[in-house]
């Protein structure tokens, strides 16, 4: 059975490789380079590195929300890995569109 630092690590995974691949990305750049701090320059690098990390903290933080919500509302031990479980669901979840829009070489 895998702990919760290693399934946390699955989730984090999967949210990179969700704001990096997901189809949302057109949708995420326009808002990116409105919200981006003035420190970077406005370039297509910074634009698309800002709009994946606006992605994954994104996939992030609703993935987590049913996790949330089970280990408040249902579970009343914290040090259980079910919610853990619930997260990398609602993450892989997230990730469905990123994951069919990948291109296999072959």
């Amino acid at each position: 059975m895998l702990d919760r630092q290693t399934l946390f690590m699955i989730v984090l995974g999967l949210s990179i490789l969700n704001g990096i691949f997901s189809p949302f990305l057109k949708i995420a750049i326009p808002i990116s380079a409105a919200l981006m701090p003035e420190l970077f320059p406005r370039t297509l690098e910074w634009v698309l590195l800002w709009s994946s990390v606006l992605l994954s903290s994104a996939t992030l933080l609703f993935s987590g929300v049913p996790a949330a919500l089970f280990e408040r509302l249902i579970a009343r031990r914290s040090e259980g890995t079910a919610s853990m479980w619930i997260w990398l669901a609602g993450a892989a979840l997230l990730c469905v569109p990123a994951l069919a829009g990948m291109r296999l070489p072959g």
